[in-house]
């Protein structure tokens, strides 16, 4: 081989061994910033890890429902993880970085989840309200026969009212800004009713419950009259709770649920009225039911009594302080529901099961008409509506207004046996939506923490018990409705002697 050809093949070599070096660099320079990125990547990740881990405790602090040595738990928990994740990603290793990954992947899965559930949790409580306000609705209401079609006709005439609640000064402002209205007053519904049947006024004023109540009694006078206007007014009512320190001290709540749909706010009828007697130290907890026509002396009025549920036409704090008289205790809070509430609840937890001791029917009244329900003797799964049925009928059981007190019971327990079970979690943000604005309280939203705290400190079996006063149907004039014969219950004096023994049994349990 001569020089010439020599030294091209030595020249193709070095030109051969350049290009392959060159190559093998780029490659090795690839696979750095390859292996840079993905360390970037794992870094990044589990970064993100450790600031929804410092989001996540930071919203329990917030929530402040964690007891405190909890609290410094979950701190250390976190902790080890956090530093555990780093420790992994950390490593050169790439099978424990990937596996880092993975873990720090799972971790902000979980706190996602949790921060969401403590989100709902968060926006529930601040959102729990205290029912300072109550609507009434007053209608004008004239003879069906007179020529009146609107209020503006009945100026320089004479409107007769009963001036029995503050919110009837407030509508007598609302007149007088309208229009000249000449006015008077009676001395109760049925002298009002009578000054407009014997036309000795043009029109009476008259709160829209109370109109309902008389013309389900009267369908004589539903037919006489007609309704012309309707003025809505607020009424601010006064805080009336007795605070006690709910974590160390028995207390008690009236929970009342009142017969109508949509808003709290609406003055109504009670027709659930259950005393919630809890003793946080012994841990035992007291249902007492008093039916809606317990025949008792209404707060603030003399003369007639009158039934408990007609007590709700004044307020809640009516309620609570014809109660706190009838049992010879203090109640401490409160808790109002209405219709809307008891469906949209039960039906958020997914239905109910009661014991029913024998078989009935119930209806449950719809925009379209009414829907029967049977209810079987034996165990009944109740969505919604088929609950609200069985806790309002009361005219196809044999104990009547006793028996529909025992159903509100049993769907109370069975709520609260489906609250306290582990499935709720699934339905956890559901259940709050459902709760959320179909309840009214003045617990303190303070209270509230501190005693769920106690409860995840101690985890304490409850026990519960329950009580439904008794008592002798009877037809009796009403301080509401003197004229009108109504249907009504007559206290058992030795039922309501024992539940007034057995809630201070409970209270004095220390």
């Amino acid at each position: 081989m001569s020089n010439k050809e020599e030294n091209l093949e030595f020249s193709f070599l070095n030109s051969y061994n350049f290009e392959v070096e060159v190559k093998e660099r780029m490659q090795t320079k690839t696979k750095k910033k390859w292996k840079l990125k993905k360390s970037v990547i794992f870094k990044s990740i589990s970064l993100l890890a450790i600031l929804f881990s410092i989001y996540f405790f930071i919203q329990f602090i917030r929530l402040g429902i964690l007891p405190l040595k909890y609290l410094f738990l979950l701190f250390i928990f976190i902790g080890l993880v956090d530093v555990g994740l780093f420790f992994l990603m950390s490593k050169k290793n790439y099978k424990k970085r990937l596996c880092g990954t993975i873990l720090s992947l799972i971790c902000i899965i979980i706190y996602a989840i949790c921060i969401h559930y403590q989100g709902a949790t968060i926006n529930f409580l601040k959102n729990i309200s205290v029912l300072n306000i109550e609507t009434e609705h007053y209608k004008i209401i004239v003879k069906k026969d007179s020529f009146y079609k609107e209020l503006k006709d009945l100026e320089n005439h004479k409107i007769s009212y009963v001036n029995d609640r503050e919110g009837v000064t407030k509508v007598l402002k609302k007149l007088e800004e309208i229009g000249k209205f000449t006015t008077n007053i009676q001395n109760d519904n049925s002298a009002l009713i009578n000054a407009l049947k014997e036309k000795t006024v043009d029109a009476i004023l008259m709160e829209e419950e109370e109109y309902k109540i008389y013309t389900e009694m009267s369908n004589e006078f539903k037919e006489e009259v007609k309704v012309i206007d309707t003025i809505e007014i607020t009424v601010e009512k006064k805080e009336i709770e007795k605070d006690v320190a709910i974590t160390k001290e028995p207390f008690s709540v009236y929970i009342t649920g009142i017969d109508t749909y949509g808003g709290l706010t609406k003055v109504s009828r009670s027709d659930v009225n259950i005393v919630i007697t809890v003793n946080p130290v012994s841990h035992k907890i007291l249902l007492t039911s008093i039916p809606r026509d317990y025949y008792v002396q209404i707060d603030g009025t003399t003369g007639l009594k009158d039934k408990l549920t007609h007590a709700g036409l004044k307020g809640v704090e009516t309620s609570i302080k014809t109660i706190e008289t009838l049992l010879e205790t203090d109640i401490n809070y409160y808790i109002r529901i209405n219709f809307t509430s008891l469906v949209n609840i039960v039906d958020a937890i997914g239905g109910v099961d009661v014991d029913n001791p024998f078989e009935f029917t119930a209806d449950y009244e719809e925009e379209q008409g009414s829907v029967y329900y049977v209810y079987k003797k034996g165990i009944n799964h109740l969505n919604g509506k088929q609950a609200l049925a069985y806790v309002r009928e009361r005219y196809g059981l044999r104990e009547g207004d006793v028996a529909r007190a025992r159903h509100q019971q049993q769907v109370i327990n069975g709520m609260i046996k489906k609250l306290t079970s582990p499935t709720v979690l699934t339905k956890y943000t559901k259940i709050l939506n459902s709760i959320e604005g179909n309840f009214a309280t003045n617990l303190s939203l303070d209270s509230i923490t501190k005693f769920i705290q106690k409860q995840l400190a101690e985890n304490p079996s409850w026990t519960v018990e329950n009580n439904v006063l008794s008592g002798t149907d009877a037809r009796e004039l009403t301080n509401a409705f003197p004229d009108l014969y109504s249907a009504v219950m007559i206290p058992n004096e030795e039922s309501v002697k024992k539940a007034i023994e057995k809630i201070n049994e409970i209270k004095g349990e220390n």
